[in-house]
């Protein structure tokens, strides 16, 4: 797979632009500390930086992995590797470095409350390309790691593929307006979709944002099949 393959969007700026900001609301909206987003690391290529499409870990964070292998050999990517299930783990990258002794400038940098819970997800797009998020800062339930996962993909989707528009609501965002259009409140609706009635709101100021009105019963009353 060739590097201009990899970073086709690059000559689309603005749908690159479109996923950041696609990323960076689905992190809000989920209550998540840090996030990542790369290529997934393969044996010719496998920094960090080389593979980053974006992420908001802290700049001297990222600067050191140019002396370092830690990226791709992670535990987190190891067992992304054999499994297509999200992978939890209270540790991101180098557990191997504390753990193991390997050498390296790095370890330990995580050991900070933001990255104290961290999920691994590996996605990849309609031509096959493998990809990977690494998001931290708060465990999931089922339902809630569903709705993250599918939102990863549209956002993946919109990015590789430029078949749909970003501003398309998620699956989530329909149905609590949908409940709303009923004359459900937000703490009727969270407990209907078993979500925090501060996620339900959050879902509704998003569609209210990307509909491109201002108010619940205007977002209500818009088709949005």
């Amino acid at each position: 797979m060739s590097h201009h393959d990899r970073h086709i969007w690059d000559r689309e700026p603005r749908r690159l632009a479109s996923f950041k900001s696609a990323i960076r609301e689905l992190v809000e909206r989920f209550g998540l500390n840090f996030y990542l987003a790369s290529v997934f690391p393969e044996a010719d290529r496998g920094g960090l930086l080389e593979n980053l499409i974006t992420t908001n870990w802290p700049d001297d964070l990222l600067q050191n992995y140019r002396s370092t292998d830690m990226f791709s050999q992670s535990k987190i990517v190891a067992k992304l590797k054999d499994s297509v299930l999200p992978v939890s783990s209270s540790q991101l990258l180098f557990a191997r470095a504390e753990k193991e002794g390997v050498a390296s400038r790095i370890a330990g940098v995580f050991y900070d409350d933001g990255f104290a819970c961290n999920l691994g997800v590996s996605l990849h797009d309609a031509r096959g390309r493998q990809y990977l998020f690494m998001l931290s800062g708060s465990d999931f339930s089922e339902a809630e790691l569903a709705d993250l996962v599918f939102d990863l993909m549209a956002a993946l989707d919109d990015l590789t593929r430029g078949g749909r528009d970003l501003k398309l609501l998620s699956r989530r965002e329909i149905e609590c307006l949908r409940w709303s259009a009923a004359g459900k409140s937000s703490e009727e609706i969270a407990i209907i979709l078993n979500l925090s009635s501060h996620t339900v709101t959050t879902y509704l100021k998003t569609a209210i944002r990307k509909l491109g009105v201002t108010t619940r019963i205007q977002a209500s009353s818009r088709p949005i099949d």
